[in-house]
């Protein structure tokens, strides 16, 4: 044999070892882990919320059910009108996006819970300071940012010239394990990574990933614990588990089977006042049949997430929610009911970031992988736990000087029964065929920016698949459709009204 033939034998001998060691490393069988499920808050203005999230815990612990949370906190709420000029936002940022603590007793009162809260086993992470959308800072500015942060927290008592309160507390008493991070609205810039890990933080929830994702560490060290973009059962979208995505949809669906839901108001019997919609992409109070709608959607979302990874490979499951009421406080009655309904389960722990930052540490990267592949004795999934197929449909957008073409695509695409809506500002009709401009201008303002959303329904009347696109500067000779699905974004946050105050909150989150 020459020695080509040979050099070639031996790269290929080589080839195959190498793939059969990388094929040992991934199929490493494991101890099957617990599953994970890490229940957080966004923000921290609510004293009533945080009273209710602890009551609900020792409840449960009562029961002999160990279940605690995650609170990523904002410090703008342990400062007043009277001390707020102490926080400079940075990025070109001015005051807070969430505004700010009441008086002195509201902020003793927070930080009677915030402690209390950690002492009954509950992790205090960081949400930054003012909550502003930090895709865009510089490294500089996110220094800043945890500056501000660190200082306000370790100081907030001599800032705001407070003694003791009424618990007897004159610091807040977690500083030192802070080592969690959420970004307001997810919006992360490549400045955040090296600013985290040089200000000690070991893991970052601020990205989304698949359902089954198991946790890594970037090249900085930091663990990632993204929120999850959950395939929708029976339907063809993917959902991020965080209440206020869910809003934004919701509230589209809403107004396109219900014209009028934006004159929709509650009476919030405890601080005596009504509630009113002010933001059609988040609405506050929706009917009783529309709330029922809501809370079942997310409802069996979060159910299909929880099965997918609970009879699979395990990977931890992530709820981000926020202590806010939109939906007449549907998304908060289905957190606390999912928690009810998980937490009891063998093998289930409905713990803290902290608590699964401590199993990862303990694995090896190989055992990760083995995790990820699961490689490891799995439940039997029952028939009760069975979700309806995710479906294979897209929609395609193609547009003409003179109209907008919608195409579904996909394997489900021929499916029986299925019709087409087109939503523009509150008027909805189907859609047989493509959609004119001329339809289009007819309803929209001129001038102004319209939003064309398609939904497809299957023949139970339930939309399976949405794409929203939006037309800038309507029947002007500026007049632009846009390509991309804006929808698309929801899933990435950047969300200006996350933080918006809400009214039934007060200050929302």
């Amino acid at each position: 044999m020459s020695k080509k033939n040979l050099l070639a034998k031996g790269l290929v001998t080589l080839s195959l070892f190498t793939q059969h060691f990388a094929w040992a490393q991934t199929t490493k069988t494991v101890e099957r882990p617990p599953q994970f499920v890490a229940f957080a808050f966004d923000g921290s203005y609510n004293n009533e919320i945080w009273q209710y999230s602890r009551d609900f815990t020792k409840h449960k612990k009562s029961e002999g059910v160990d279940t605690h949370f995650t609170f990523f906190i904002n410090p703008v709420y342990l400062l007043t009108p009277a001390t707020k000029s102490i926080y400079k936002a940075p990025g070109g940022n001015r005051g807070s996006a969430i505004g700010w603590g009441d008086d002195n007793p509201d902020v003793s009162e927070r930080v009677n819970q915030m402690n209390d809260a950690y002492r009954e086993g509950h992790e205090i992470g960081s949400h930054a300071v003012g909550h502003f959308d930090g895709s865009r800072w510089t490294e500089e500015d996110w220094k800043s940012e945890f500056s501000q942060f660190d200082y306000i927290v370790k100081n907030m008592f001599s800032i705001n010239g407070l003694r003791t309160t009424s618990r007897q507390y004159n610091s807040l008493i977690f500083l030192k394990d802070i080592v969690g991070f959420r970004a307001p609205q997810l919006g992360v810039s490549k400045g955040l990574y090296p600013t985290l890990a040089s200000y000690g933080f070991k893991y970052d929830t601020s990205k989304t990933a698949m359902e089954n994702y198991w946790p890594t560490r970037n090249s900085y060290g930091t663990w990632n614990f993204p929120l999850a973009e959950v395939k929708e059962p029976g339907g063809a979208r993917r959902w991020i588990s965080m209440d206020y995505n869910f809003c934004v949809r919701d509230s589209a669906r809403i107004l396109a089977e219900q014209p009028d839901a934006m004159s929709v108001t509650a009476y919030d019997s405890k601080k005596g006042k009504t509630i009113k919609n002010n933001d059609k992409f988040c609405l506050k109070a929706i009917s009783a049949e529309q709330k029922a709608k809501v809370k079942a959607n997310m409802l069996n979302i979060y159910r299909s997430y929880f099965n997918t990874n609970y009879y699979g490979n395990r990977a931890p499951i992530h709820i981000g929610h926020h202590f806010s009421s939109w939906m007449s406080g549907a998304y908060l009655e289905v957190f606390y009911e999912f928690a009810n309904e998980v937490c009891s389960k063998p093998e289930v722990k409905c713990g803290t970031y902290a608590d699964l930052l401590k199993f990862v540490e303990g694995k090896s990267s190989s055992e990760i992988a083995a995790l990820q592949a699961g490689n490891f004795a799995k439940l039997p999934r029952p028939k009760a736990a069975t979700m309806a197929r995710h479906w294979d449909l897209d929609i395609k957008m193609v547009s003409a000087d003179d109209s907008m073409k919608f195409q579904l695509v996909g394997k489900d695409a021929q499916r029986a029964g299925l019709k087409k809506m087109i939503s523009i500002d509150g008027v909805t009709t189907e859609l047989k065929g493509d959609l004119s401009l001329d339809a289009v201008r007819a309803i929209a303002q001129k001038g102004e920016d319209a939003l064309v959303r398609i939904a497809v329904k299957d023949r139970l009347d339930k939309e399976v698949a949405t794409a929203t696109y939006q037309i800038e500067k309507v029947g002007t000779s500026e007049e632009v459709i846009g390509k991309d699905n804006i929808e698309e974004k929801w899933l990435e946050g950047h969300l200006a009204g996350a933080h918006a105050e809400d009214e039934m909150d007060t200050r929302g989150h």
